[in-house]
């Protein structure tokens, strides 16, 4: 293994904290990763990693070097790839996170555009609502519906995401359809919450052109995309979602827009991927690549 490859295995297991997660995430065998950044301290002479049963963390020298070994990785994929001019010459494995929902109806019915673009790429694909910890989770970046500050982050807006409110046909026969926003008293609202209990349940929407804010009563709470829309077609109350997530549901008749003359402000989406000198030209090309995408699909509205 050359040195910019055992580089390439320390900071994964940097990243990850744990040898077998890192592992996994490499496709290698834990005893070679392990021998590998053996083989990395004793070339360098110094303790790189402390070593527990349960995690690895980076000595002080180790934290210096990480940075030293990033930096490097990264020049190395640029300098590489100003000489790959074909897409199959772009290769390697990107760990991306996403909404739960945008995988499985928008993403991954269209992947195989990008495998057949980038067939040596190899993508592990986490859906999940929650905020993930890139470094620690070893993630080089994530797709979120925010337009996010961090100064350990970059943040590539994409565009808006139209919103708006619905609930089932059966739901609103028995409740009755709200006209106005004074008329959510009687109402229920499915709750979201990214992390359990949620302290409040309210309807957000615009009312000649400024936010509003209504709280109503809510029976149900979840913390992910798929059970909040299975919550409303349910008869659970009203959702909140981009309209794109729910178009097929809208046309079948199963949810119904309401609302419509009060639709939340759209929301930013965002790529995010740590701060890099360089950029890998495997995460730059799933991104313009999911970027295309998202706008081609009408997931990303334009902006006025």
């Amino acid at each position: 293994m050359d040195r910019i490859q055992q580089m390439h295995v320390y900071v994964r297991v940097v990243e990850s904290g744990n040898f077998t997660r890192a592992a996994e995430a490499l496709g290698l065998p834990r005893s070679t990763v392990s021998a590998t950044v053996q083989a990395l301290e004793d070339r360098l002479g110094v303790q790189l990693l402390q070593r527990t049963t349960r995690v690895v963390r980076p000595t002080q020298e180790g934290l210096q070097f990480v940075e030293t070994a990033r930096e490097l990785i990264d020049a190395m994929a640029m300098a590489e790839g100003q000489f790959r001019h074909r897409p199959e010459e772009i290769s390697g494995r990107l760990r991306i996170d996403m909404p739960s929902r945008m995988a499985r109806c928008l993403v991954i019915p269209h992947l195989e555009t990008f495998r057949e673009r980038f067939p040596a790429v190899t993508l592990d694909l986490s859906a999940t609502d929650r905020m993930v910890d890139l470094v620690s989770e070893g993630i080089d970046a994530v797709v979120r519906m925010a337009e996010l500050g961090d100064s350990e982050l970059i943040c590539r807006k994409i565009g808006v995401v139209s919103m708006l409110t619905c609930a089932s046909a059966g739901y609103l026969a028995r409740h009755g359809r709200p006209e106005h926003p004074g008329d959510l008293g009687a109402h229920l609202l499915v709750n979201y919450a990214l992390r359990m209990p949620a302290t409040s349940a309210e309807w957000d929407g615009t009312e000649n052109g400024r936010p509003i804010a209504v709280p109503m009563q809510s029976h149900l709470c979840v913390d992910n995309a798929e059970s909040y829309v299975a919550g409303a077609l349910a008869g659970h109350g009203l959702i909140q979602v981009p309209a794109h997530d729910v178009n097929g549901d809208l046309a079948a008749g199963r949810l119904v827009e309401v609302l419509a003359g009060f639709r939340p402000a759209p929301v930013p989406i965002s790529i995010l991927y740590p701060r890099r000198r360089y950029l890998a030209p495997r995460l730059r090309v799933f991104m313009e690549w999911i970027a295309d995408l998202l706008r081609s699909e009408g997931f990303v509205a334009p902006e006025a």
